[in-house]
C-alpha cells in the first residue's frame, strides 16, 4: 500500500512540473507520461522518476 501511495505522488508531482514547465493541462501532462510508458516500455513511475531527477 505503501508502495502505491509513493508511485502516486510521484506521478502526481511530474504531472505538476510539466503543467507549469510546459503550460499544459493536468490530464494532458498525464497523457504525456502515458505515451513515453507505453512508447519506452517503462513502467509510469519509472519516466516520472527520471524526468523529475
Amino acid at each position: 500500500m505503501r508502495h502505491a501511495v509513493d508511485s502516486h505522488a510521484t506521478v502526481d508531482q511530474n504531472i505538476g512540473v510539466l503543467t507549469v514547465s510546459h503550460q499544459l493541462a493536468p490530464a494532458v501532462g498525464f497523457e504525456v507520461l502515458r505515451e513515453v510508458s507505453r512508447h519506452t516500455n517503462t513502467k509510469l513511475q519509472t519516466v516520472a522518476e527520471t524526468v523529475i531527477a
